[in-house]
């Protein structure tokens, strides 16, 4: 487990928050109470925007934030759609593709983490990626993040994801540990925190996927119309939320691949960078971000 790089995601998680900040200069014309969507209660997801409201960093930009937690991607861009929310935390992309792909006004405007944090844990049997072949891997749904994320991975060690395992929705973080335990899976992936718990009553590690895929988990979403309505909610941030485009462009490719996004759609279309790219700028200028 790399605790280095978990601290450093949390940081860019607060520093990604810190993207919703008022300037004080145009605190007139941006919005002062922002909401925002969460779909996951992992160390990424709440406990980093519960600790930015008790030190009081949004309270010091004049601004409220107030965090919601809706289960699923899906769910998360039909609220962001919908008008509810302002800007919406999900795990990977294929959800804002998708729906973008279909007309709707989403787009991905920051990545909190460029690399996949779950980690693959093995029952008390299962103990080694080889022993994988011809068992159950428990994954949270089909078409979930988590699918794609095993699917890549086992590509990655010339295991074939449709011939040579199966692949079972279990459900939630609860559900696969209990599949997990009573043998009903050979493997399921699990954030960090809840791999740490497992391993300490004995379940194996088989991998940890920050070490082998560039594929960003965490992303930031909104609407065109908050962008364009609100520009000054991109500028005032702490760290570089470059996005990984490659990883990205994985997504997007596994997705025409399997007939859900049509063949001429392209990973600019579903990014929208610009104002990421002039808070950039500005923190170079000041040096606050290194050239």
């Amino acid at each position: 487990m790399k605790t280095a790089r978990n601290g450093f995601l949390i940081r860019w998680f607060i520093a990604c928050l810190v993207l919703l900040f008022v300037a004080p200069s145009a605190a007139a014309q941006e919005k002062k109470l922002v909401r925002v969507v969460f779909v996951s209660l992992s160390w990424n997801s709440e406990i980093p925007v519960r600790v930015a409201l008790v030190r009081g960093f949004f309270k010091a930009q004049g601004l409220q934030i107030e965090p919601i937690f809706i289960r699923g991607g899906p769910a998360a861009i039909a609220a962001l759609v919908s008008g509810e929310v302002d800007f919406a935390s999900i795990g990977g992309a294929q959800a804002v593709m998708r729906g973008k792909a279909r007309g709707l006004d989403v787009s991905i405007v920051g990545s909190i983490s460029n690399q996949t944090n779950y980690v693959l844990l093995g029952n008390k049997q299962t103990r080694t990626l080889e022993s994988l072949k011809g068992k159950i891997i428990g994954i949270t749904g089909a078409g979930a993040f988590s699918e794609f994320a095993v699917r890549a991975f086992l590509k990655k060690q010339n295991i074939d994801p449709g011939k040579d395992v199966i692949l079972r929705a279990v459900g939630n973080t609860t559900m696969r540990a209990a599949a997990l335990e009573k043998g009903l899976v050979a493997a399921a992936p699990f954030s960090p925190e809840d791999a740490v718990r497992l391993m300490k009553s004995g379940y194996p590690l088989l991998s940890n996927f920050a070490e082998s895929l560039d594929i960003p988990q965490s992303i930031i979403v909104t609407r065109g119309e908050v962008l364009e309505k609100y520009p000054e909610t991109s500028k005032r941030f702490t760290s570089d939320l470059s996005i990984a485009v490659p990883g990205i462009q994985l997504m997007l490719d596994e997705d025409i691949r399997a007939g859900l996004v049509d063949s001429k759609f392209t990973v600019d279309k579903v990014i929208d960078d610009r104002t990421l790219k002039k808070a950039q700028d500005e923190l170079r200028t000041e040096g606050r971000l290194k050239p």
